[in-house]
């Protein structure tokens, strides 16, 4: 959610600085959490998801219909380290960089942006996921991963549905349906994606299952590992995205009368409300200049910005725990 929705009511800003308390009680329960619960070996491991994270919802991929889709994350986060506390500890940084290095998503809006993706995407992810595996135990784990991930990317769109409805930015009538019926199809991207890192991630490092009897990939092979995949995906994204609107700008466009649901984009803009807050990014769009090469070079250091942020916070977390040798 970028900050001009919050222009379009009175209230923009005290709504948002209740999402923003929301959102830090939240933030406070994952430190908490990351305290109790991180030790030397995951600490890395949170580094690489946050990475790859990063780099995937830099990438908008086509899914038909007019619309592009890109990972939330907050499953994924959230299953691997077992925890949706881990979602909201390793979103709320990544949507940090995002909002104040390359103005992808809004800085009052970050309150907001921290409860759907982290707190809800998290916490419906998670649980859903161990619901699935205690109530269906011969379903695999790649689908028990899957649907969690496709459940908690409709479920927190919807979320956002409701918060711009509040906002007066779309009406409830149009937002709701419209935001469910494409991040239903873009939850099958999330799904797929989820499905394979879980998959992957779980291989090899399986002590995250609790299975102690395999060997796992030594910590500085999974890290150097994780690293050049994001970067990869980073590549990827500044010459393969997709350059249709996402779910919540072709909600946006469909509101506004100038787009169908399922019409391709018409390259119509949105009219935007005044912005509350006015935040200039030093790199907005994820882009240096207009040339690809400084697409990448911002998206390195994006990916980069992640990875070296979210040490030094599990670091800070991990030693204030008295755990650390």
């Amino acid at each position: 959610m970028p900050d001009f929705l919050f222009g379009y009511s009175g209230l923009g800003v005290p709504i948002g600085i209740v999402f923003w308390i929301i959102a830090l009680v939240f933030i406070a329960l994952a430190i908490n959490w990351a305290r109790k619960n991180l030790d030397e070996s995951k600490i890395p491991i949170l580094a690489v998801i946050a990475a790859g994270i990063f780099a995937l919802q830099a990438f908008n991929l086509p899914t038909g219909f007019g619309v592009s889709g890109h990972l939330v994350g907050g499953a994924l986060a959230a299953i691997i380290l077992g925890s949706p506390f881990a979602a909201v500890f390793i979103l709320t940084i990544v949507l940090v960089i995002q909002a104040l290095i390359f103005g992808d998503g809004g800085v009052l809006a970050l309150g907001a942006n921290i409860i759907n993706m982290g707190v809800v995407a998290g916490f419906v992810g998670f649980y859903s996921f161990k619901g699935l595996r205690s109530a269906l135990p011969k379903l695999p784990l790649a689908g028990a991963a899957g649907i969690a991930a496709w459940l908690a990317c409709v479920i927190a769109a919807c979320c956002a549905a409701v918060e711009i409805a509040i906002l007066g930015a779309v009406p409830i009538s149009v937002g709701l349906p419209t935001m469910f019926i494409y991040h239903a199809i873009i939850g099958i991207i999330e799904g797929i994606i989820t499905a394979v890192v879980v998959t992957l991630v779980f291989t090899v490092r399986p002590e995250l299952t609790g299975d102690t009897t395999k060997k796992a990939v030594p910590i500085k092979k999974f890290l150097v590992a994780g690293l050049v995949i994001a970067l990869i995906i980073g590549g990827c994204a500044v010459l393969f995205a997709s350059g249709d609107p996402d779910g919540l700008d072709s909600t946006l466009l469909v509101s506004g009368g100038v787009k169908e649901v399922f019409a391709p984009a018409t390259g119509e803009e949105i009219i935007e409300a005044e912005d509350p807050i006015g935040w200039s990014a030093p790199m907005p769009d994820y882009a240096l200049g207009d040339s690809m090469a400084g697409g990448i070079i911002a998206l390195i250091i994006g990916i980069f910005a992640a990875l070296v942020v979210i040490l030094l916070a599990a670091k800070i977390v991990y030693s204030s725990s008295g755990k650390s040798s």
